[in-house]
């Protein structure tokens, strides 16, 4: 190799050092940043409807599941995993679902509906919704007190030995 293929190498490798961290800032999200989602702002407010009546806020301030951002789970979720076919049915679910006032009633009638497709959107509402409520971070810690490490360490403990 020559010295001047060597210098060239270096200073692309120095450059690419250089602006690593802009490059991580520029791709780091936070929590209010918002997931640019498929769904139109009507589909964004009926999905947020659905969610909160399915878990209500509590009478004591207890949180409800849109406050725990289970609207936008969903959205996640449907965007990012599942089959196009699977989401154009949960579009179309969505657009059938009443206004805001009936929602409670739309999904009621939902769940003991004839209708194949009814049913399962009501299902899967019901589950995920769930499923995002109880794993998502504010209830996992205040109310179920999950901790990542169960137990306390204790690194040093004396021992007596048996001698």
């Amino acid at each position: 190799m020559n010295r001047r293929d060597a210098v060239i190498q270096l200073a692309v490798a120095s450059g690419a050092w250089i602006s690593l961290p802009f490059w991580m800032v520029a791709c780091r999200m936070s929590d209010t940043d918002r997931h640019l989602s498929g769904f139109s702002p009507h589909e964004q407010q009926t999905l947020a409807a659905i969610v909160d009546a399915i878990i209500p806020a509590g009478p004591h301030h207890e949180p409800g599941a849109l406050a725990v951002g289970v609207d936008k789970y969903l959205q996640k979720l449907i965007d990012d995993c599942f089959e196009p076919a699977a989401r154009d049915g949960v579009k179309r679910q969505l657009q059938a679902v009443q206004p805001a006032p009936d929602i409670a009633a739309s999904l009621q009638r939902f769940s003991v509906s004839a209708d194949k497709d009814q049913k399962e959107f009501f299902d899967l509402m019901k589950r995920e919704t769930i499923r995002g409520f109880n794993t998502s971070q504010q209830v996992m810690t205040d109310y179920l007190h999950y901790k990542i490490a169960p137990g306390h360490y204790y690194g040093n403990v004396p021992v007596k030995s048996q001698a």
